[in-house]
């Protein structure tokens, strides 16, 4: 295998831990766990603290789970989702140890059996050069772009072809198979200007969550990975303009079934065709669209968020029906997380439910200004804060993040609270029907630390019941049992998470990880979108 294998202690996040090797199943939920009735722990794999992002493939007759987090990525065995076996580990050479960045919605190309591993600046170099210890998104000196790993034997992982250096890197996200790869995001490096201008909405007051700046991100780069050893990278970025006529921060892209690719970012989430003839709205003609030159179809501004920001950062349009709302067409319902930290907890990140359908055609988007701004129409959002008479500890934040829908089931990571099942079958009354959230009993390099979800999965058993992996950076992955069918979410009872006070055993930044607000772009335990 070429690259390194893991070892030792990850010092820089858990306070010098070794971990173990082979992670131990659990047949009772962790202490300090908070769990609603149609939820069954199954099993928390420790060894993968660290983690972002985790994906599933059968590869050799054997169900495996590919992770990645600051270790890099790892590949494990779950045909027993109560006893995951730990079959390689793979971290780039050229980056440190416990250094990899962040790839937190890694893509699996399951046919080729390619891992697509976005990399951030905010990484660490082995050797280190001009780019700092934690990297910057500032610094030219900080590479990003993404890497091609083949997990056709996943005992062993290997690079394919050299690094794909590109002008962006916080997500890569696949579309059309795979075959082409659209890589954005984050905030702008120093010698991005020709992008447009950066500005602040009212220059006379400080910079805060009402007045950030606007246009300081990176917009979207597009990669033919026909032949993943020698990829074709564009020579223009697309999803320009994005943020009322400036071109901003592209920070994730979802593909639905109907082959339409979701840009969640600031200033919303704009839709595009890659593919087809379609009427252009800014040419004002039909053009055939491709994935170097989208065309975009419907999207844009969100109202409903918490903040008058719009950070969204991912999304999900269910297209087989299971999502409804009265007066509004089957497959017109757009579910999207708002990632945003203010405290108290209830000013932080939703979700919310658009209707995109006055925004099909892309007209209204194409024309939206600071002057005149189009936004969508809100079904509804959900904050438990808000939504639940809950409150909690804020030391994590309390952002929404990652969600996944199975028919009208919505699982999401909400980062220090955890998991949350959302009910979405009426988009217009969304319902909280269960919650997975732990409040350590130790400190942060002890055995129990609390809940930092970052992402979430459905996965069925052999015996066909539904499973959960819960992928949290300070608890590894958590595995859960889903009592009622997926399908039946309608009929589950909402329920109210406990209350939990301040929690002094909450995890803390360490070292380098602290740096959440610098100008430089230094990252912490969480995922700060335009820093």
């Amino acid at each position: 295998m070429r690259g390194r294998k893991l070892v030792g202690a990850v010092a820089a996040l858990l306070g010098g831990l070794a971990m173990p090797a082979v992670a131990a199943a659990q047949t009772a939920p962790p202490e300090g766990a908070q769990m609603s009735g149609n939820l069954e722990h199954v099993t928390r794999m420790a060894d993968a603290r660290g983690i972002t992002e985790g994906k599933f493939d059968r590869v050799g007759g054997k169900n495996i789970l590919v992770t990645t987090g600051r270790f890099g990525f790892k590949v494990y065995d779950v045909s027993d989702p109560a006893k995951p076996a730990l079959l390689d580990t793979f971290l780039p050479p050229d980056i440190a140890e416990f250094g990899y960045w962040q790839n937190e919605d890694m893509e699996l190309d399951t046919r080729r059996k390619l891992i697509i591993g976005a990399l951030d600046p905010r990484h660490t170099d082995n050797p280190l050069g001009a780019c700092p210890v934690g990297g910057s998104v500032r610094n030219p000196a900080c590479k990003s772009g993404f890497y091609v790993i083949s997990y056709a034997d996943p005992t062993n992982l290997r690079q394919l072809g050299d690094f794909v250096d590109l002008p962006s890197g916080h997500t890569a996200s696949c579309i059309q198979g795979c075959r082409y790869i659209w890589t954005g995001g984050p905030a702008r490096r120093d010698d991005q200007d020709w992008l447009g201008p950066i500005i602040t909405p009212d220059p006379a007051q400080p910079t805060s969550i009402n007045n950030r700046l606007i246009g300081d991100g990176r917009p979207i780069w597009v990669t033919d990975l026909t032949n993943p050893e020698s990829p074709e990278v564009s020579d223009e970025p697309v999803d320009v303009w994005r943020n009322d006529r400036y071109t901003d921060y592209s920070h994730d892209v979802d593909e639905d079934a109907q082959g339409i690719a979701w840009v969640s970012g600031r200033g919303g989430v704009r839709g595009y065709a890659t593919r087809g003839w379609h009427r252009d709205p800014y040419l004002n003609r039909v053009r055939r669209a491709t994935p170097f030159e989208p065309i975009l179809v419907a999207g844009g501004g969100v109202a409903g968020t918490a903040q008058p920001v719009m950070l969204m950062h991912n999304s999900g349009r269910p297209t087989d029906g299971s999502v409804r709302a009265e007066g509004v067409a089957d497959g017109n319902v757009l579910v999207a997380t708002e990632e945003e930290f203010t405290r108290p907890c209830e000013a932080s990140g939703k979700i919310v439910l658009s209707d995109i359908t006055d925004s099909q055609g892309g007209e209204p988007a194409s024309q939206s200004t600071r002057q005149n701004p189009y936004r969508m129409k809100t079904l509804d959002t959900f904050h438990p804060f808000t939504d639940t008479p809950e409150t909690a500890n804020p030391e994590l934040g309390c952002s929404a993040h990652y969600f996944e829908i199975e028919r009208s089931l919505l699982a999401a990571a909400w980062y220090g609270q955890g998991l949350r099942l959302i009910d979405i079958h009426d988009a217009r009354d969304v319902r909280q029907v269960g919650y997975y959230r732990v409040t350590g009993t130790t400190d942060a390099a002890g055995a129990n630390p609390s809940s930092n979800s970052w992402d979430v999965a459905f996965r069925e058993d052999r015996r066909g019941r539904d499973l959960i992996y819960l992928f949290d950076m300070n608890r590894g992955v958590e595995v859960l049992r889903l009592r009622r069918a997926a399908a039946q979410s309608s009929a589950m009872k909402s329920v109210t998470a406990p209350s939990v006070k301040r929690d002094r055993f909450a995890p803390k930044p360490v070292g380098s990880l602290a740096r959440t607000s610098r100008a430089d772009g230094g990252t912490g335990l969480v995922c700060p979108l335009f820093y």
